[in-house]
């Protein structure tokens, strides 16, 4: 456990902004940030890549073959794996494209298989057929298939679990819904009692604790159909601010999820189209 800190502070980093909505945003192993934006009025998706603790471009504004429907499965030792969608509007996946990172060049491709997730440098993959699934698994950096394992939903299962494991959540945190019997000590409730007095909240508060910071996130009803969205942080012991910001002044409805941690950088989304990324030190 970490001795508490009583001197730590929010450090402004960059603000990554492009004029279009803020779709997803991924961090690689490698401490890489990739940021999937949308244009839905142009059907245009459009990715970029930074070094997460300093902002600058690995590239920006990447698009890929399709223009719109086009997605992220995952990213992993510097390779992004995008999909396409089975059909426009719908959700299922179809295809694997293998990216490579640094060299900003396609890998491998192909359309035999949807992807399923990765464990210990293998694509693991399935064909739908009529009657069930059969899985198979692939190199990650060639494309190349190294087993099959038939309809072996129990193998499959259990891969799929390590690979959970494997992806080091441990460097996130992410805000959780506040409620009285949740809260850690009798000090964070008078903390949030504080920061939202006389204020008609809507949706949940969500908080969480980095070292002795409390961070908090909640929506404030200001007349019908208009909501503030309002972030603080709060040092928990010497109840000292170290930040408060808006992060949207015309909200129309509450949305979660509106702030996270990886490692020590501290990311807010403003609005819908600019991530802000701080350090805590």
């Amino acid at each position: 456990m970490r001795p508490l800190r009583y001197n730590m502070k929010i450090q402004n980093l960059y603000t990554f902004k492009n004029n279009k909505q803020i779709w997803r945003l991924l961090l690689t192993s490698s401490d890489k940030l990739l940021i999937e934006t949308r244009d839905t009025e142009n059907k245009e998706v459009h990715f970029s890549c930074l070094d997460a603790f300093t902002g600058k471009p690995v590239f920006e504004n990447l698009q890929i073959e399709e223009k719109f429907w086009i997605g992220v499965e995952t990213t992993y030792k510097d390779l992004i794996f995008f999909h396409k969608f089975a059909k426009p509007d719908m959700p299922g996946h179809k295809e694997i494209i293998a990216f490579d990172i640094n060299t900003q060049k396609v890998l491998w491709k192909t359309d035999e298989y949807a992807f399923l997730f990765i464990y210990n440098e293998r694509v693991y993959c399935f064909k739908q057929l009529f009657e069930g699934q059969k899985f198979f698994a692939l190199d990650y950096k060639t494309g190349k298939l190294v087993e099959e394992l038939k309809s072996d939903y129990e193998r499959i299962d259990d891969l799929s679990s390590k690979s959970e494991i494997e992806n080091h959540y441990d460097d996130y945190l992410f805000p959780i819904k506040y409620s009285d019997e949740l809260a850690e000590s009798e000090d964070v409730q008078n903390i949030i009692k504080e920061k939202t007095i006389g204020t008609q909240i809507t949706g949940d508060i969500e908080y969480n604790i980095y070292e002795n910071i409390l961070l908090m996130n909640f929506y404030n009803k200001v007349f019908e159909g208009s909501l503030i969205n309002k972030f603080f942080a709060v040092h928990v012991e010497s109840k000292k601010e170290l930040l408060n910001i808006v992060l949207n002044s015309d909200a129309n409805a509450f949305v979660p999820d509106s702030f996270f941690i990886y490692k020590n950088l501290l990311f807010l989304l403003k609005g819908k189209k600019e991530v802000l990324v701080c350090s805590i030190i």
